[in-house]
């Protein structure tokens, strides 16, 4: 994955929350073609060592303040999700540049 916004991550970790919980959902993006589901699946059952190399640049675009998007949302959700694989039993390195 070189780029994926917040709202695809955000939804690769309900999935993988539920993944380490029930698996209720997996039923619903297990086959889809849309890129959280794909994403899901290369990080669920495919992969074993994953690699995070997260930007620090700020996204003009969401500097609007009628935007409900916070700075630190991305390092939040890459955390939340790492945390995730990690109890999946994946090796993971997170990188911030």
């Amino acid at each position: 994955l070189v780029t994926e916004g917040v709202i695809t991550i955000n939804k690769v970790l309900t999935y993988a929350q539920d993944y380490l919980k029930d698996n209720e959902s997996y039923r619903h993006w297990s086959y889809k073609k849309d890129g959280a589901s794909q994403i899901a699946r290369l990080l669920f059952e495919e992969a074993t060592d994953i690699n995070f190399y997260v930007g620090k640049a700020v996204n003009p675009a969401h500097q609007n303040p009628d935007l409900p998007i916070h700075f630190n949302i991305k390092m939040q959700l890459i955390s939340e999700l790492a945390e995730c694989l990690k109890k999946m039993g994946k090796n993971i390195k997170v990188s911030y540049f």
